[in-house]
């Protein structure tokens, strides 16, 4: 199921691209003029926000930021997110309790930007270490990984400098034992510097 959400994920994020790589029609005098096209830098600074969804009990809603650097068209950066994770009820002998666990994780990136029409599509890898924490009533427990995340970005230029988008990513925890492993989904606004 995770697989068909990443894949329906690209094929959503790359459609528009390709049909901007088309051929224009010609200009039989009718049509009026284009607006003028925003492009992104492909180098230099740029710092971004991210809210969005990490479909998977324990991880939920979440929210982060996401800098880095542009070498002509090769990323390299960082990310950091939280994740609100979910709170229960569970019964105990005692009565009932409340359960709740969430996650977070940071670390490097790298990708590389792909031009397609005004889009920047930027496939991209993370790596790094992810924390999940649970909490039974007052005592908490909290356990570290380090994962792997395989992610694209699609950036849509608002002006010579600013981008909205979207970023998917499927987080795995580099541990078998792990139940966070889950697909992220994102939407992202920020600039370059």
């Amino acid at each position: 199921m995770k697989n068909r959400i990443v894949l329906l994920v690209l094929g959503l994020t790359c459609a528009p691209a390709l049909a901007q790589a088309k051929e224009p029609a010609a200009d039989t005098g009718g049509s009026p003029p284009r607006a003028e096209q925003h492009t992104l830098p492909t180098q230099g600074l740029s710092l971004a926000g991210l809210v969005g969804n990490g479909f998977e009990d324990g991880v939920n809603v979440g929210f982060g930021a996401r800098a880095g650097y542009g070498f002509d068209r090769v990323y390299v950066g960082g990310t950091l997110v939280y994740h609100l994770g979910e709170t229960r009820k569970a019964n105990t002998l005692g009565g009932s309790e409340d359960v709740s666990v969430n996650v977070w994780y940071f670390g490097g990136e790298l990708g590389y930007d792909l031009a397609a029409g005004p889009l920047i599509v930027r496939p991209y890898g993370g790596v790094g270490m992810g924390t999940a924490r649970g909490c039974l009533g007052g005592t908490c427990d909290t356990e570290s990984r380090a994962y792997l995340a395989p992610g694209v970005a699609a950036l849509y230029p608002l002006s010579d400098r600013l981008f909205a988008g979207v970023d998917a990513r499927f987080v795995v925890p580099l541990d078998d034992d792990s139940d966070f492993d889950h697909f992220g989904l994102f939407a992202t606004v920020g600039g370059y510097l």
